[in-house]
């Protein structure tokens, strides 16, 4: 039984659809015109005018630019010319390419969607409608900044290895709005038990080793300015000034103490006498 004309159209379409990715208008038009094609040659066929295949002419292929290949309705393939509404990765896979990689073959900018132009409008609107460029300004700017801070240490490096740094001394480490570490060069806002802890010292230890006076405190200038304006300083003299006078009341107490215990001694050696 000969299959009908329909049905051999359908089955070159199926061919097709399963090669390449077709939308529900492409099958529908690709389906008439095969359809169409079959019916002509079977008429030709009829009257005895068709050629021998070999005898046909083969039509030469047109070249296509690159910019012309994406158009209003569709895009064409550029390596097999196939018609599509997107060039998808599915499809590019079967050329043994990525979308990146046919992008760099043809000339396109890594920006350039490789679809219908219609259909790229209508995501844009779509995508528009819900923010979505706007949210990816801000993630751009927010990555262009990123890469901006982390340039900047780079570019302070370089330019203070050109600068010769003032050498570090005992007066210059405590500065306005930090002091440096005499030891490591570590800057801080305050010099702790702990940090000095790391070089094996104490801060009299630190303070006797680069001479400093046992007052001095070991933290930037401006914490001392904010110290004074909440009367730290003030207070700290009456809580020495307290800590003097219990410490000077014990001693005067331990030596009336003394004095008491060293009176009554001869009280005691006068009745021993009168015993004996």
């Amino acid at each position: 039984m000969t299959k009908k004309l329909l049905e051999i159209a359908a089955e070159i379409v199926q061919t097709q659809a399963a090669s390449a990715s077709m939308t529900t208008m492409e099958i529908a038009s690709s389906l008439r015109e095969v359809f169409q094609t079959l019916q002509t040659m079977q008429k030709a066929e009829g009257e005895g005018t068709v050629l021998a295949p070999q005898m046909m002419p083969e039509e030469a292929p047109k070249a296509i630019a690159s910019q012309d290949s994406i158009q209003d309705n569709k895009v064409i393939c550029l390596e097999c010319g196939a018609e599509m509404r997107q060039l998808t990765h599915k499809h590019l896979v079967s050329h043994g390419m990525s979308p990146k990689e046919y992008r760099k073959k043809y000339g396109f900018t890594m920006r350039t969607p490789l679809s219908a132009k219609s259909l790229t409008k209508a995501r844009s609107k779509a995508a528009k409608k819900r923010g979505l460029p706007e949210n990816l300004k801000k993630a751009i700017e927010a990555r262009r900044q990123a890469k901006a801070a982390a340039s900047k240490p780079a570019v302070t490096e370089k330019v203070s290895a050109s600068k010769q740094k003032p050498a570090l001394t005992p007066e210059n480490s405590i500065q306005n709005d930090k002091i440096i570490c005499l030891e490591c060069g570590a800057e801080f806002k305050q010099l702790t038990q702990t940090h000095l802890s790391s070089h094996g010292m104490s801060p009299t230890e630190y303070k006797k080793k680069y001479e400093f006076s046992m007052s001095t405190p070991l933290y930037a200038k401006s914490l001392t300015k904010a110290a004074k304006k909440r009367g730290l300083p003030e207070n700290l003299k009456k809580a020495i000034e307290a800590k003097r006078q219990s410490k000077a009341e014990a001693s005067t107490k331990a030596a009336t103490k003394t004095e008491t215990a060293t009176a009554s001694k001869p009280n005691r050696t006068k009745l021993r006498k009168k015993k004996a």
